[in-house]
């Protein structure tokens, strides 16, 4: 989160009960890490003489649904209110299971492991393993190289869609 403000002290009010983790300043900007009862609050203070009120910035990006949630859950929590958790960011079971099964499938890739040990080792581990042309001909060999791929795409698209909840 990004906050402008002309004094550092007075932009973020945080609660007594605070504690700073981590904090980074220059002469433009403040990084601040709070441990605020169980949430973490990241915040960057930018240092803009003569507001008068902080100004939190939201950029109109693909992340600003999410910005707003946090922009909420900031206020409440700066306020002493306990923040609410928005679940409609949160990706579902299936999605949770089907990330985890390709970051799988890459890290056996990176490690060296074939497609036929992929396939019967991670993604159908309760079948029997296919030899030679019965292999070659399989719908799960053809299975396996989607997920391949699928989970080459999402490696090299970096872990973003996994916070957009795509």
């Amino acid at each position: 989160m990004t906050l402008d403000a002309s004094d550092w002290a007075g932009a973020i009010p945080l609660p007594p009960d605070s504690e700073p983790l981590v904090e980074f300043a220059s002469d433009t900007e403040r990084h601040t890490v709070v441990a605020i009862a169980s949430a973490r609050v990241r915040l960057c203070v930018h240092k803009v003489p003569g507001l008068t009120v902080p100004t939190l910035t939201i950029p109109c990006d693909p992340s600003c649904a999410l910005r707003l949630a946090a922009a909420t859950r900031f206020q409440r929590v700066t306020q002493g209110k306990r923040a609410n958790i928005d679940r409609s960011a949160e990706p579902t079971a299936y999605q949770r299971t089907r990330w985890s099964q390709l970051l799988a499938l890459h890290d056996a890739l990176e490690a060296g492991a074939s497609s036929r040990d992929i396939a019967f080792g991670i993604v159908f581990p309760n079948h029997r393993p296919l030899k030679g042309a019965e292999w070659k001909g399989s719908g799960e060999r053809r299975h396996v190289l989607r997920l391949t791929a699928a989970a080459r795409r999402l490696v090299a698209s970096g872990y973003r869609s996994l916070l957009h909840h795509r």
